[in-house]
């Protein structure tokens, strides 16, 4: 699921918006949601960070007395490179300046009749749907890790395997060229991951598209780097069954 974000201080804007929103995510059938509205942007940053990536952000753009929407498309593009934002506002050229801050906006819907901004947010839905689906298998999902104070936005395809180490609550993460470690659970992982990833060991959890063997006799999983993991009695009689 892809995250849609609101943002726009305008209380009639940002709900008419949010229901606009939903039914098109119903009636496109789009793999989006839940649709997230707030009036502030430095609620919408901390919310971004700890929520997975790419994203949908529809920003207005003027806050009187804070950052603006082209701030706030900034500062959320260091988090979500290839998020999609579309621009709400009362002005009709906004072109240059988010070229100037090189944001890469899909669209600018200007506040005026609901029929009007109904079309302009179906075109937009409809075109995150192709560009999504035009995509690789694989290419654009990422994993959200936090370390310490640090959000970390991991491509997928990227990661080996998860471990769990002796102390309670401590992963680490295997990539093909790094190694992080950090507090969570293999359960967590194994929820935000999905069926791309193997719980083959209650102490490991294997990216799949990674495994070059599974030996059966000696019980250990072999990847494509040569490294091993440990394989259980309970996913060796699983994939003895598939």
């Amino acid at each position: 699921m892809i995250p849609v974000y609101i943002c726009d201080d305008e209380s009639v804007i940002r709900k008419n918006l949010e229901q606009i929103i939903a039914d098109q995510i119903m009636i496109l059938d789009n793999d989006m949601g839940p649709v997230r509205a707030m009036e502030d942007p430095d609620e919408l940053l901390k919310a971004q960070k700890e929520d997975t990536v790419p994203a949908v952000y529809f920003l207005d753009i003027d806050f009187p007395g804070k950052m603006s929407g082209l701030e706030l498309a900034q500062k959320l593009r260091q988090y979500d490179p290839r998020g999609f934002i579309v621009f709400i506002t009362a002005h009709s050229d906004l072109a240059f300046e988010t070229f100037r801050f090189r944001l890469e906006a899909l669209d600018y819907i200007v506040k005026g009749s609901r029929a009007m901004m109904t079309e302009r947010v179906q075109k937009c839905l409809e075109s995150i749907r192709e560009r999504m689906q035009a995509q690789r298998p694989g290419q654009g999902n990422y994993c959200t890790v936090k370390i310490l104070d640090t959000i970390r936005h991991i491509p997928i395809e990227d990661i080996l395997y998860l471990e769990a180490v002796g102390y309670r609550h401590t992963l680490r993460m295997h990539l093909t060229d790094e190694l992080l470690e950090f507090n969570s659970s293999l359960d967590h992982f194994s929820r935000q991951l999905g069926e791309n990833f193997w719980r083959c060991h209650r102490g490991f959890l294997v990216n799949r598209s990674h495994i070059r063997t599974v030996h059966l006799k000696e019980q250990i999983v072999e990847l494509d780097n040569g490294e091993n993991c440990l394989l259980s009695r309970k996913a060796k009689s699983e994939y003895r069954a598939e």
